[in-house]
């Protein structure tokens, strides 16, 4: 094991402490920091079945809405706890996942992403002509805030709520890869007859991992809506699912960390940085492309690359004695 690789979760953990103390009560750092996990969740979605499991699926702007909606449809139509929307959201997404995938199983490649990009439209153009469930153009608005034991959560408690959200899924995925189960999706994508010949269904794998996505999807949805106190058919566009796919690249897409690291980036670009205020999703674009040509493995990938060739204590026999070890 890399030293990068060893202490990962703990600089994450505290990248988390960070953003938390610099969000603080700033409005604008909480809208950043809610955009940024959504971004962050719908990124380690598709990294739980296109970069583990070879398999693609676009219709992220689907379940990150079924996620809001939920929420924004309870609050409205019912009196029951609107945490009750949190598995609700999570449950559909996955069906819808499940289901999509049923129906596209013998399909792959640009066959695969155009049927899900099909679905992604459909939905969001339901979602407007649904005026008497949906809202129709004017979405959905919560009147009442959420409560926990009595106490109503406030926007500061949901976003660090959603940035642990977010350090959870990572680390949940990061030793989800190392399992059976990761190993076993991510031969899929190179040997589907190996894996068969042991035992494993693929489209099971296939399944699950869709599942999986949609479900973090859904999340995303959830905590876009409570922090923001409402649901529109265009708060989440098809867009958001593209620019989510490249950013596991940039970030690093051998681990799910180089999702978290991607979304900070993009984050950053496209909506802090004044001097991208006009021209982030190009600079996004240029920075995807230039680390796909130099840092294949992206941004996490280069710092460890930099990092085996330090000088370590021992000198040359030192480290060939710690890499035959590792």
């Amino acid at each position: 094991m890399s030293g990068l690789s060893r202490w990962r979760t703990p600089i994450a953990f505290l990248l988390l402490i960070l953003v938390a103390l610099w969000v603080g009560q700033d409005g604008y750092r909480q809208d950043l920091a809610i955009l940024m996990v959504t971004y962050g969740l719908i990124s380690l979605g598709l990294y739980s079945h296109y970069i583990m499991g070879n398999s693609m699926s676009v219709a992220y702007n689907a379940y990150v809405a079924i996620g809001g909606y939920a929420l924004g449809i309870l609050c409205v139509r019912t009196d029951v706890s609107l945490f009750l929307a949190l598995p609700i959201g999570i449950v559909i997404s996955a069906v819808v996942a499940v289901l999509l995938g049923l129906t596209t199983h013998k399909l792959s490649g640009f066959y695969l992403a155009a049927v899900t990009l099909l679905f992604g439209e459909a939905f969001a153009a339901w979602l407007v002509d649904s005026t008497g469930f949906t809202g129709g153009p004017a979405g959905v608005t919560l009147d009442r805030g959420l409560t926990v034991f009595g106490h109503e959560a406030t926007r500061q408690h949901l976003v660090i709520a959603a940035l642990v959200t977010l350090f959870l899924a990572a680390w949940g995925l990061d030793r989800l890869r190392t399992s059976p189960f990761g190993i076993a999706l991510r031969a899929k994508g190179d040997a589907v007859r190996a894996v068969e010949s042991s035992g494993v269904s693929t489209r099971a794998l296939t399944l699950i991992s869709l599942g999986i996505g949609a479900a973090l999807g859904s999340v995303a949805g959830w905590y876009f809506a409570a922090v923001n106190l409402s649901m529109l058919p265009e708060s989440v566009p098809l867009s958001f699912a593209f620019v989510a796919l490249f950013i596991p690249f940039l970030g690093g897409y051998r681990s799910p960390w180089g999702a978290v690291v991607g979304a900070l980036i993009v984050t950053e670009l496209t909506f802090n940085l004044t001097w991208f205020q006009d021209t982030g999703t190009l600079a996004f674009a240029v920075a995807v492309l230039l680390v796909l040509i130099f840092a294949r493995r992206g941004l996490l990938g280069l710092l460890g690359d930099v990092l085996t060739r330090l000088p370590r204590p021992g000198g040359k026999k030192g480290r060939d004695h710690a890499e035959s070890g590792a």
